[in-house]
């Protein structure tokens, strides 16, 4: 009787203390180096800081934590409000990355569906965020540049099939020499793009499977794409970094929480990319 009791008691003890691990909500740095003979001299040791999924709820200290980081650029992949409610907080938040470094972004879906995303992309626009719509932009530093380019989030309320629109956006940019870096949403769509060229893609939208294995493994897809190409379970894209020969892809696990189900072992994440220059 004693052991039964003794067991149950450490049972107990280990139950509240994996759940207070995998519900630890703190916000986690994680920094990724990404190397290329085709990244210039001058571009070596460029810092980029990655946020996603944001949807209008900020964490405190965020903030403080990216103007830390010291980055040449920020990017925004997708999602920075919600499709209900006041965009509010995301604009306030855009305006202090702005006071930080140069910020750019892309649409998510959660973006694009609200009713008025129009008034809220012109108030994005005034904090000096730059949204890339299916078109690059070239970023230069002593004389040498590298390319940087975006595509819309695929949302369409005509029915049109997600993997057209993705395929239409990217065949609007034009594929240059010099190192090539891709801002796009939908992590799990990146099947389609690993192999037209770019040398980095940043994307989100996969809120890291939003219940995570301790090991890391992602178990569920987002509710906005159970009718589309990824599986329910254990899909394939949800957080980290991946690589098809020359293309690299880092999946930013984002901030918010759009279901109800809560965030398990998937700390807010913010991501840095330190670009590498190759001899």
């Amino acid at each position: 009787m004693k052991i039964s009791k003794a067991l149950k008691g450490a049972a107990i003890v280990g139950a509240v203390l994996v759940a207070a691990k995998g519900l630890d909500d703190r916000l986690e740095t994680t920094h990724y180096v990404i190397s290329s003979p085709k990244i210039p001299k001058a571009f070596d040791g460029f810092r980029i800081v990655q946020v996603s999924d944001i949807h209008a709820s900020v964490i405190p200290g965020m903030t403080d934590e990216i103007r830390g980081e010291a980055p040449d650029i920020i990017v925004s992949t997708g999602d920075l409000v919600h499709d209900r409610g006041t965009y509010e907080p995301g604009i306030t938040f855009a305006r202090r990355l702005c006071d930080i470094a140069p910020t750019y972004a892309v649409t998510g879906n959660h973006d694009v569906r609200r009713s008025d995303y129009r008034q809220f992309q012109h108030d994005l626009d005034l904090t000096g965020v730059r949204t890339l719509h299916d078109e690059s932009i070239t970023l230069s530093k002593n004389g040498a540049d590298i390319t940087l380019s975006g595509i819309d989030d695929p949302f369409s309320h005509d029915g049109e099939r997600t993997s057209d629109k993705i395929l239409a956006s990217a065949s609007k940019i034009a594929m240059p020499d010099n190192y090539h870096i891709l801002l796009f949403h939908r992590a799990n769509n990146m099947g389609l793009l690993k192999r037209k060229g770019f040398d980095l893609i940043l994307s989100g939208h996969m809120h890291g499977g939003q219940m995570r294995l301790p090991n890391g493994v992602g178990i569920c897809t987002p509710k906005s794409s159970w009718s589309g190409n990824s599986p329910l379970l254990f899909p394939k894209y949800t957080g980290g970094h991946y690589r098809h020969h020359d293309t690299h892809m880092i999946v930013n696990r984002g901030t918010g929480n759009t279901m109800i189900i809560p965030r398990f072992f998937n700390r807010p994440e913010v991501t840095v990319i330190i670009l590498k220059a190759q001899s």
